[in-house]
């Protein structure tokens, strides 16, 4: 289980509503900040995200129209019924 917290006046603070047993023993990591994970992405790179699954939402749907069921993956690739 992860959960996220922040140092307050010297004590770990959760985010969220976490409640964990008296005497729980807990292990504390602190990312590097390489490793830290923004909380809200700045806002040039949520654009360049929603700019690159524009593209590929655009994409055309290659081969038949026709649905494909998992159902038929051996038949189209070996021939097999």
């Amino acid at each position: 289980m992860v959960i996220h917290g922040r140092i307050q006046n010297g004590v770990v603070a959760f985010q969220g509503d976490v409640s964990l047993p008296e005497g729980t023993e807990v292990t504390v990591v602190v990312p590097t900040e390489s490793e830290s994970v923004p909380e809200v992405l700045p806002e040039a790179e949520r654009r360049r995200i929603l700019k690159i699954m524009d593209r590929i939402a655009a994409l055309p749907i290659e081969g038949s129209t026709e649905p494909f069921s998992g159902a038929d993956h051996d038949k189209v690739l070996y021939g097999k019924p």
